[in-house]
C-alpha cells in the first residue's frame, strides 16, 4: 500500500473540512473543530478507515478524502498508471499490461491529470522568478485531423524545468482536396470556427505565469509572428526577445536546446502526440492530463539528463532534494 494510506491507529489529524462550501475548507485556521465519527471497513488496505464530521457544516469524511485513492476500488493501480502513462503506451496497451479495463485507465489517468495540474502550479508558486525562459508551441490534433490544436510550453533554460503550459485551438490549413474543403466548412457550421486569437491568448498565459514575479527575464523563441505581440501584454516585466531560426540545426550549441529536447520528449514519450500514430487523444482535454502528467514526471522524477547527470529539474532550482517517484507524487491528495 501507499506511505499515505491510514489506518484507525494512525493519529490522523484532519488538515481542513473537504466541503467547499464550508468556511473551513482551506487548512490554517485554527478555530476549526471537527469530531470522531466511527470508521466503516472496505476491501483494500486500510481495511478499517476513521471517519470524522465537521461541527461547522455537518459534512462526514474519512482519512481516504485526503488520499489521492479515495473511491478507488483498485488504488494500486494509480502509481503504476502514471509510470506507464509516460512510457510511450496508449491507454488499451496499459490496461493490458495492469489487468484492468480500459476505461478504468481512461477515469485515472484524468485523476492523474487534475493531480497533476495542482502539483505543478503549487510548486511553481514556491519556486524563485525565471529569468531565462525559451517558449515554443507543438501542434497536434484530437479525435480527427479536422481538430488541430497547439500545445504552448514555457521551459527555463537553465534547469530544464517546465513552467507552464496552455492549448490554443486551431484551424486546419495547409493543402486539402476540394472533398475535405467541404467536409472543415461543415465542421465549422456545426461547432463553429476556432478563436483565431488562441495561439496568442495561450501565449500571453504561459508567459503570465511563467514571469510572475519577474521584473526583468529573456525569452527565447522562434520567429513566429505572435509571439511580439505576446510579449507586449506583459507589462510588469523588462523582456529581452532574442529569436532563433527554426531551420538552424538542433544541436547543443541553438540557444532553442531545451524547448526543442522538451518537444522531443513529447512526441517520444506521450503516445497521443507520436507522429503518425493511431492512438491519437480523443479529446483534448485527455490529451492535456497525459501532458500534466508528463510535465510533473519530467520536473520532478526525470534526470535533467540521462548521461552524466543525477538532477531532477526540480533539484536544480531548490524545489526537491532528491529524485522523486511516482509514489511520492501521489503521497496525499491536493485540493
Amino acid at each position: 500500500p501507499m506511505s499515505t494510506y491510514k489506518t484507525h491507529h494512525d493519529p490522523f489529524v484532519p488538515p481542513h473540512c473537504p466541503n467547499p462550501k464550508c468556511g473551513y475548507s482551506t487548512p490554517g485556521k485554527p478555530d476549526w473543530r471537527y469530531i470522531r465519527y466511527g470508521f466503516y471497513s472496505r476491501k483494500k488496505p486500510p481495511y478499517t478507515v476513521r471517519q470524522f464530521q465537521c461541527k461547522h457544516c455537518k459534512r462526514v469524511f474519512s482519512t481516504q478524502t485526503f488520499s489521492t485513492t479515495y473511491w478507488l476500488k483498485c488504488p494500486e493501480h494509480l502509481p503504476e498508471i502514471m509510470k506507464h502513462a509516460v512510457s510511450g503506451a496508449c491507454n488499451s496497451q496499459v490496461a493490458r499490461i495492469l489487468g484492468c479495463a480500459p476505461s478504468t485507465v481512461d477515469r485515472q489517468l484524468a485523476r492523474l491529470g487534475r493531480h497533476s495540474v495542482l502539483y505543478q502550479r503549487q510548486a511553481v508558486a514556491k519556486a524563485s522568478p525565471f529569468v531565462d525562459i525559451a517558449i515554443d508551441g507543438l501542434v497536434t490534433y484530437g479525435w480527427s485531423q479536422f481538430y488541430p490544436y497547439e500545445i504552448l510550453v514555457g521551459v527555463d533554460r537553465r534547469s530544464s524545468f517546465i513552467t507552464h503550459f496552455a492549448l490554443a485551438q486551431r484551424r486546419r490549413c495547409g493543402a486539402m482536396t476540394d472533398e475535405q474543403k467541404v467536409r472543415r466548412a461543415e465542421f465549422e457550421l456545426l461547432l463553429g470556427k476556432p478563436d483565431p486569437k488562441a495561439v496568442l491568448k495561450a501565449t500571453v498565459e504561459v508567459l503570465r505565469e511563467s514571469l510572475k514575479n519577474s521584473t526583468k527575464a529573456t525569452v527565447w523563441s522562434d520567429k513566429h509572428k505572435t509571439y511580439p505581440w505576446a510579449l507586449k501584454r506583459i507589462t510588469w516585466c523588462v523582456i529581452e526577445h532574442e529569436t532563433v531560426d527554426s531551420r538552424r540545426v538542433r544541436n547543443s550549441r541553438n540557444p532553442l536546446r531545451e524547448i526543442n529536447i522538451t518537444d522531443m520528449l513529447i512526441r517520444h514519450c506521450l503516445k497521443d502526440h507520436t507522429r503518425e500514430t493511431i492512438a491519437f487523444g480523443k479529446r483534448c482535454a485527455c490529451s492535456l492530463y497525459r501532458f500534466a502528467i508528463f510535465a510533473v514526471w519530467r520536473n520532478f522524477i526525470k534526470k535533467r539528463r540521462e548521461r552524466r547527470c543525477d538532477c531532477s529539474p526540480a533539484m536544480l532550482i531548490g524545489l526537491a532534494d532528491r529524485l522523486l517517484t511516482a509514489e511520492d507524487i501521489l503521497e496525499k491528495r491536493l485540493f
